[in-house]
C-alpha cells in the first residue's frame, strides 16, 4: 500500500508495534479437555489507560507456539486458539486490517479553537457522506469513550437536541487518552488501478488546548511524535485583527489566551525533537491547517468566495481547487495579522496546506455557548483529513 513498515504506532496508545509480532488475549473457549481461563484485571491496560475491566489472560506466543504468520497464537494456559491480536504496550485490540502501513493522523488546536465540535461531525461524516463519495466502508473499531461523548455532542447539536455547545475539553488525563479509531476500505478500481482492496486506519485524539500551550506540555504528547500527518485548527478569532470583533461577539477571552503562533511553535519544537532534526532541517510530515469557525465570516463575503465555496462531491481529491484556495486562506491569515504564523510555516515544514472549516455551519451563540436553532450543517470539515490521505496515495488526486 504505501510501503514496507513493519513498526507502526497503536492507534490507541500510539506507541510503536512490530505487526509480525504482537500480543495476543485468550478467547475463553478451552481446547477440549483443558480448563478454561477466568477473567482478570489487566494490570497493563488498567496502567496505560485506567481501564480496570476484567478480561481472559494475554500472552506473547512462545517462539515453539507461533502458529503460521502470527494472525492467531496458542493460548499457553488452556490451549485454545486465538486470532485477538492486541498492542503490546496497552493491551487494546489491534483492528483486523491493523498493519504497519497503517496511517495515524493527529488532530490538534489552540483553546476554544473548536476542535471537539469538528471531530464530533467529522466522526459523522467519515461513516456517512465520505463513505458514500468514495464507495468506502469506513467504520469506527472498538469501544472508545470518545466515541461515545463524540456521539453525545452532535446529538445535542442536531434538531431535536438543546443545542449546547461542549464545555472546553479538560487537560489531558491517563482516563482520556482512548482515541477515536477508524478503520476505511474501499476497492482500488474506484482508484483506477484495477481490481482489489485497500485498507487503512485512522486515529484521532481530542486534546485539549492546554497540553500544546507550551513546548514542555507538548513534549508529553508523544503520539504527536507518531503520527503521519497533522490538522492543526486555528482560531481566527485569535489572529490580532479578529479579536476585537471576538470580544464584542461574546467570546470568553480565555478562548483567546493561547495565540495560534504559540500553539503552532510549541508544536513545532516538539516535531523537530521527536525527529532529531539538525539545524535550518523542515519537518516532512504534512501539516493541514484550518481555520475553524469560518462561518463567522462568511457575511463579509460574497456566496462565490473561496471560503463558502462547497467542494465537488468526486471520489477523487481535487488538487487545483484546493491549491486555490490554499493561497485564498494566506491571503486572508495575512490580512488579519497572522504574517508570523506564515513565515513560521514556510521556515519550518516542507509540506502545509490551508484549509477552512466549520463543524456548525452557522455562527453559534458564543456568550451562551448555543448553536444555531437551524442544526448542523458541516461545511468542509473532511478536506484536511482526505488531503493528507491522497497525500499518501490512498486517494487518487485529480490534478
Amino acid at each position: 500500500m504505501f510501503g514496507g513498515r513493519r513498526l507502526a504506532p497503536c492507534p490507541y496508545c500510539y506507541e510503536g508495534v512490530d505487526t509480525s509480532t504482537p500480543a495476543f488475549r485468550c478467547t475463553g473457549r478451552p481446547a477440549p479437555g483443558r480448563k478454561a481461563c477466568e477473567k482478570q484485571r489487566d494490570d497493563v491496560r488498567d496502567e496505560v489507560l485506567a481501564d480496570a475491566t476484567p478480561t481472559f489472560p494475554v500472552f506473547r506466543p512462545q517462539k515453539g507456539r507461533r502458529i503460521g504468520s502470527l494472525v492467531e497464537a496458542e493460548c499457553p494456559h488452556c490451549f485454545s486458539r486465538t486470532g485477538i491480536r492486541l498492542c503490546p504496550t496497552c493491551h487494546s485490540p489491534l483492528p483486523a486490517n491493523f498493519t504497519g502501513n497503517s496511517p495515524l493522523f493527529g488532530l490538534i488546536g489552540v483553546r476554544g479553537s473548536g476542535k471537539t465540535v469538528l471531530l464530533s461531525v467529522l466522526s459523522k461524516e467519515l461513516t456517512s457522506s465520505v463513505a458514500r463519495r468514495f464507495g468506502a466502508a469506513i467504520d469506527t473499531v472498538g469501544n472508545s469513550a470518545l466515541l461515545t461523548r463524540l456521539d453525545g455532542y452532535r446529538r445535542a447539536l442536531e434538531p431535536g437536541g438543546d443545542g449546547t455547545l461542549p464545555e472546553q475539553t479538560p487537560e489531558f488525563t491517563k482516563t482520556d487518552t482512548v482515541p477515536a479509531v477508524f478503520e476505511w476500505q474501499m476497492t482500488t478500481q474506484r482508484r483506477g488501478l484495477g481490481g482489489g482492496s485497500a485498507s487503512t486506519i485512522i486515529s484521532f485524539y481530542d486534546t485539549s488546548g492546554e497540553d500544546l500551550a507550551t513546548l514542555d506540555r507538548a513534549r508529553n504528547q508523544h503520539y504527536l511524535a507518531a503520527t503521519d500527518g497533522l490538522i492543526l485548527l486555528l482560531d481566527p478569532f485569535g489572529l490580532p485583527a479578529n479579536r476585537d470583533t471576538a470580544l464584542a461577539r461574546g467570546i470568553d477571552p480565555q478562548n483567546l489566551r493561547d495565540t495560534p503562533i504559540q500553539v503552532l511553535t510549541a508544536v513545532t519544537g516538539m516535531l523537530q525533537e521527536a525527529d532529531r532534526l539538525g539545524p535550518n532541517k523542515k519537518i516532512k510530515r504534512p501539516l493541514a491547517v484550518v481555520l475553524a469557525k469560518i462561518d463567522a465570516f462568511f457575511a463579509d463575503v460574497g456566496a462565490d468566495d473561496p471560503i463558502r465555496r462547497v467542494p465537488a462531491a468526486l471520489p477523487v481529491f481535487d488538487e487545483q481547487e484546493s491549491l486555490d484556495l490554499h493561497h485564498h486562506v494566506e491571503s486572508l491569515v495575512d490580512r488579519w495579522g497572522g504574517d508570523d504564523v506564515l513565515r513560521h510555516l514556510r521556515h519550518n515544514y516542507t509540506s502545509y496546506r490551508f484549509f477552512v472549516a466549520s463543524a456548525l455551519g452557522a455562527e453559534p451563540e458564543y456568550a451562551s455557548a448555543r448553536a444555531n436553532n437551524r442544526g448542523l450543517r458541516p461545511h468542509r470539515v473532511a478536506e484536511p483529513l482526505l488531503w493528507l490521505m491522497a497525500d499518501r496515495g490512498f486517494l487518487p488526486k485529480e490534478k
